[in-house]
């Protein structure tokens, strides 16, 4: 076992009798795992002193001995509770093709070995969400059919002086995760905002105080009915929020922000809370948006019904900045990954290379498109944007094809041999998506270098002999120059007199300004 996080070595546990196939937080049987780090009480925080199971081997580890999400709930928690906990507190998302669960769950510290936590079932027709901060309050304590806890998650608290009230008042979130302001601003208006999404305005300005963390009372609710059932494009749309048109909005299109540069870039350099000398003990923040710019990789995960159990569980898998990646599908079968979405990590023991730029390496290739659009936001993204929508629907459409010959293969399946034959024809479908994309998108990568360089935009114009194109000014918008004037005054301030030829000469000549672009 090593950290996720810090790739430390945690030590070994005993291989279990049967295991299954894991590709990221997926698995053959179409179980799949999410999580979201809450972090909780300091005293409760646990290391490798206190256990070998942190959350990212917890999840790998649970992925290869489990078939579904009840199952899944009662091996984590198996394995927390033999081989102790070594992670803060975790929101995971577990789902199968029937069910899906929000499990929140925190370690015993130095108190005690192993962990509590809650599991709740999310209704049917609703959606839920979890950013950083624990979102299960209250639950019921007689619901076994949607409700599953430790049996201390109570006692616990009480013991080391948590909790001192009824076991029917008693809210997992309030006791171990508290939120404060940075709970509220910067993890649950993550939620908000995707809830905002589906749910409408009236709903948003409803939970507008909490989000913005004026009033912590004011808690959402743990999951909501959206207002129509959402699409895989509606999901992988909702990663690359930013706020954008509601009230927390910062790219200074609905409020003004100078923050946002020139060009209404909704993304901030860290720190996410700062000071400055002029403004002496006070400090200020950045909003912390769903989609972010040191986002390692983000997946959206599939877990389908009426599939052979091979073919039940889809990854799809984007890398770096979750609104300026492609998604594309891995079946939960397949027995390899693409090369350049591949490579040992900490969670391997190993430190990957990522101070070796490789055009061979999709975290390479997805940063270089990213940064360029941070340059020019709102001019460049909305072609990111528009490539991306239209890889993923393509892919969406190659997957249907590949389902359809994939159900096709396993129906035919006579033996072990032919079963693996099928799975190998998944598995190159999925590498075969990956290879091609990588080199897609650096490509893509020239395509805007080439239109938005030096500060232009040029697009093909076969009536211009001089370089086949047209050029047109990357112009700053007029409130951005009423700001260069606010803060230099006359410094640029242009003569009166255009022309500014002496008086003694008159003869005129071709503008310095139009030298460039003169034929």
């Amino acid at each position: 076992m090593w950290t996720w996080d810090y790739g430390t070595y945690l030590g070994e546990i005993p291989e279990a009798e049967e295991t299954y196939n894991v590709v990221g937080n997926v698995n053959e049987y179409g179980l799949i795992i999410g999580e979201s780090t809450f972090g909780g009480l300091i005293q409760l925080a646990c290391n490798r002193k206190t256990g070998l199971m942190d959350y990212g081997s917890l999840i790998w580890v649970t992925l290869q001995r489990a078939r579904n999400a009840r199952e899944a709930i009662q091996v984590m928690d198996n394995l927390v509770q033999t081989y102790g906990y070594a992670s803060t507190g975790e929101s995971f998302s577990i789902a199968d093709q029937n069910e899906l669960w929000i499990m929140e769950l925190i370690g015993k510290g130095r108190h005690a070995k192993g962990a509590v936590w809650v599991a709740r079932r999310i209704p049917e027709g609703y959606v839920s969400g979890h950013a950083n901060q624990a979102r299960i309050t209250k639950f019921p304590l007689n619901d076994p059919e949607n409700t599953i806890y430790s049996s201390d998650v109570i006692s616990f608290a009480r013991d080391i002086g948590l909790y001192t009230g009824n076991d029917e008042d008693f809210s997992f979130s309030d006791i171990y995760d508290p939120v404060n302001f940075d709970g509220a601003r910067f993890c649950e208006a993550r939620v908000w905002s995707f809830f905002s999404t589906v749910m409408g305005k009236e709903w948003s300005d409803q939970y507008l105080d909490y989000a913005s963390g004026t009033n912590l009372k004011n808690r959402m609710p743990l999951w909501v009915k959206p207002n129509n059932k959402l699409s895989l494009a509606d999901v992988m749309e909702s990663m690359r929020n930013h706020y954008e048109g509601t009230s927390l909005d910062n790219t200074g299109t609905l409020f003004s922000d100078v923050g946002s540069g020139a060009f209404h870039n909704p993304n901030r350099n860290s720190p996410i809370v700062w000071s400055s000398t002029s403004f002496k003990g006070e400090q200020f923040f950045n909003e912390r948006t769903i989609a972010q710019p040191p986002t390692g990789w983000s997946i959206v995960m599939q877990s389908r019904p009426n599939f052979p159990r091979q073919m039940s569980s889809i990854l799809w898998y984007g890398m770096d900045d979750s609104s300026t990646s492609v998604h594309f599908p891995i079946y939960g079968s397949a027995t390899r990954v693409s090369k350049g979405w591949a490579g040992p990590g900490p969670q391997d023991g190993a430190t990957p290379p990522l101070m070796e730029f490789s055009l061979d390496s999709a975290f390479y290739v997805f940063n270089l498109v990213a940064n360029f659009a941070y340059s020019r936001w709102n001019a460049i993204y909305p072609d990111v944007h528009k490539e991306i929508l239209a890889k993923e629907s393509n892919y969406a459409k190659l997957l249907a094809n590949t389902d359809k010959h994939g159900k096709e293969l396993f129906e035919k399946a006579q033996n072990e041999d032919d079963i693996q034959e099928a799975i190998e024809y998944l598995t190159s479908f999925s590498t075969k998506l990956g290879d091609e994309l990588l080199i897609d998108w650096f490509k893509f990568f020239g395509k805007l270098f080439v239109k938005y360089r030096d500060g232009y935009v040029t697009t093909p114009n076969p009536l211009v002999p001089v370089c086949g194109c047209s050029t047109s000014s990357l112009a700053y918008e007029e409130e951005w120059y009423n700001r260069v004037i606010e803060d230099t005054g006359d410094r640029y301030l242009y003569p009166d007199d255009s022309s500014f030829t002496p008086p003694d000469i008159n003869r005129v000549t071709i503008s310095k300004r139009e030298l460039r672009s003169f034929l």
